[in-house]
C-alpha cells in the first residue's frame, strides 16, 4: 500500500498537477486503501486550517501589499544610496542593503524583486552595469526577504510543526544578516574586479537626517513586531495585525499615497494569495496525519543514520541536499507544508534543535528561488530587465555558491540561529 501511495504522489507531481491536489489525492488514496472512513478527510481538512497562528499569514500578506503601495521603497533606496554611494559598485551595494531593509517589510522574495527590481535594474544599467548582472543581484539578494522577520514561510513552519514563531523570527535574524553581509562582500569583490562605477554625493547633514527620518518609519516596523512579541505585548498573529495597522497609517496619513479605492485591490490580492496557501495547508494536513500514523519519520531517521554510518551530521547534510533539490522545482510554501511534518520529527530524533532546523529548512528552500531550472525570482528579474533567463542565471552563479556556503555555516554552527532566541528567553 505504501508503494502504491508513493507511486501516486510521484506520478501526480511529474504530471504537473497543482500541489494542493497532489496532496489531497494522495492522502485520500491512502485513507481509502487503509479502510478508514472518508469522514477522516473532512476532519483533517478542517483541523489543518483551524489555527489562530495561521491568521498571521493574510495579515502579513496585506501588510506587504500596503507597504508596496506607499513611497517606502523609494525612501529606502534614497537612504542607502546616500550611505553607500561613495563605494565602488555603489548601486549594487545599495541593492543588497535595500533588500535587507525591505525584507523587514514584506517577508516575501518575489515582492522584493518586483519592488526593488523595477527601480534598481534600470538605474544600474544607466550607470554602466550589464542588465543581466543587475537582474542577478536583484534576484539573489531577494532571498533575504523570507528569512529576516516577518517571514510568511516561518509562520507556516511554526503553525505546521507547533514551534514558537517568535523563536523562529528571532532565530532567523543573524542568519539573514549573515547572508546579506556575504553578498555585500561578494559585490565589493566583483566591483573591484570589473571596475564598477561609484559616484560622490554631496549631502548636507540636514539632508542626511531627512533621508534617515524618511527611511526610519519603514526600518522600525520589524522592530515593532519583534519587540512586541518579545515583551509579551502581543502574539505573532496580533503582531501581524499591528503591522497592517502601521502600514495603513503610513499609507493614509503620512505618505498619503493610498486611498480607499486601493484597498479593494489589496484585499482582493490578499484573499487570493491566502486562499491558495490555506488550500495547500488543509490538503497537506491529510498527508501529515498519514505520516504520523505510519511512523514514517522514525523509519526515515533510521535509514538516514544507516546511510550516514551513524553520523547525525552526515544525515543532516543528506536532508539539506534533498531540500535544495526540492527547492529547485517546487514553490517554497508548498515545500514547507509537504516536508516539514516529515523532516521536523526526524531532525528531533537525530538530536537537532527544532528552531535551528526550521530556520535552516526555510533558507535551504528559499535558495531554490534563484536556482535553475525554475528559479522564480530569476525569471521575475530577467523579465523586468528584459534579458534572457540564461544570462541572469550565469551572472547569479557566484552568488548562488555564496548562498550555499552561508547555508552550510548556518546549518553546522547552530548557535548562529539559537543564540538570540536563547538570550531572549524563548528557548
Amino acid at each position: 500500500m505504501v508503494v502504491t501511495v508513493l507511486a501516486v504522489l510521484i506520478v501526480l507531481l511529474l504530471l504537473g498537477l497543482p500541489v494542493a491536489y497532489v496532496l489531497g489525492i494522495t492522502g485520500t488514496t491512502w485513507i481509502m486503501l487503509s479502510g478508514n472512513q472518508l469522514a477522516t478527510i473532512a476532519n483533517r481538512l478542517f483541523d489543518g486550517i483551524n489555527s489562530f497562528t495561521f491568521l498571521a499569514i493574510p495579515f502579513f500578506i496585506l501588510a506587504g501589499e500596503v507597504m508596496n503601495k506607499t513611497n517606502i521603497t523609494s525612501n529606502l533606496i534614497k537612504f542607502v544610496n546616500i550611505v553607500f554611494g561613495r563605494f565602488r559598485g555603489a548601486l549594487a551595494q545599495a541593492n543588497v542593503y535595500a533588500s535587507l531593509l525591505f525584507a523587514g517589510l514584506t517577508g516575501a522574495a518575489i515582492s522584493d524583486v518586483s519592488a526593488l527590481g523595477s527601480i534598481f535594474i534600470p538605474a544600474m544599467h544607466e550607470q554602466g552595469y550589464k542588465k543581466s548582472f543587475a537582474a542577478a543581484i536583484t534576484a539573489t539578494t531577494s532571498v533575504v526577504g523570507p528569512i529576516i522577520p516577518p517571514s510568511i514561510v516561518m509562520v507556516m513552519y511554526g503553525g505546521i510543526t507547533g514551534e514558537s514563531i517568535g523563536a523562529l523570527f528571532i532565530g532567523a535574524v543573524i542568519p539573514g544578516i549573515l547572508v546579506g553581509l556575504g553578498q555585500s562582500v561578494m559585490v565589493g569583490f566583483m566591483a573591484k574586479k570589473h571596475n564598477y562605477p561609484k559616484f560622490d554625493i554631496d549631502v548636507t547633514f540636514k539632508e542626511f537626517v531627512i533621508a534617515f527620518r524618511d527611511a526610519l518609519v519603514a526600518i522600525i516596523m520589524p522592530f515593532i513586531i519583534i519587540g512586541g512579541i518579545l515583551l509579551g505585548v502581543f502574539t505573532p498573529t496580533e503582531a501581524a495585525a499591528v503591522a497592517v495597522a502601521y502600514a495603513l497609517i503610513l499609507g493614509f496619513l503620512l505618505y498619503r499615497s493610498i486611498n480607499l479605492r486601493d484597498l479593494y485591490d489589496m484585499f482582493a490580492k490578499t484573499v487570493r494569495t491566502s486562499g491558495t496557501l490555506f488550500f495547500i495547508i488543509a490538503m497537506a494536513k491529510i498527508l501529515s496525519w498519514i505520516v504520523a500514523r505510519t511512523n514514517l519519520p522514525g523509519i526515515l531517521a533510521e535509514f538516514l543514520l544507516t546511510a550516514g554510518a551513524g553520523n547525525p551530521t552526515l544525515a543532516f547534510l543528506y536532508i539539506i541536499i534533498f531540500l535544495l533539490f526540492m527547492g529547485t522545482w517546487m514553490e517554497t510554501g508548498a515545500s514547507v507544508v509537504l516536508l516539514a511534518p516529515i523532516f521536523a520529527p526526524i531532525m528531533l530524533e537525530l538530536g537537532f534543535h527544532p528552531i535551528h532546523f526550521g530556520v535552516t529548512m526555510a533558507i535551504t528552500l528559499n535558495i531554490g528561488l534563484v536556482t535553475p531550472p525554475l528559479g522564480v525570482c530569476l525569471f521575475a528579474a530577467s523579465s523586468i530587465a528584459d534579458v534572457s533567463f540564461e544570462s541572469v542565471a550565469k551572472e547569479a552563479f557566484p552568488y548562488l555558491l555564496l548562498l550555499i556556503t552561508s547555508l552550510i555555516l548556518i546549518a553546522f554552527f547552530p548557535e548562529l540561529t539559537l543564540w538570540l532566541p536563547r538570550m531572549a528567553g524563548l528557548l
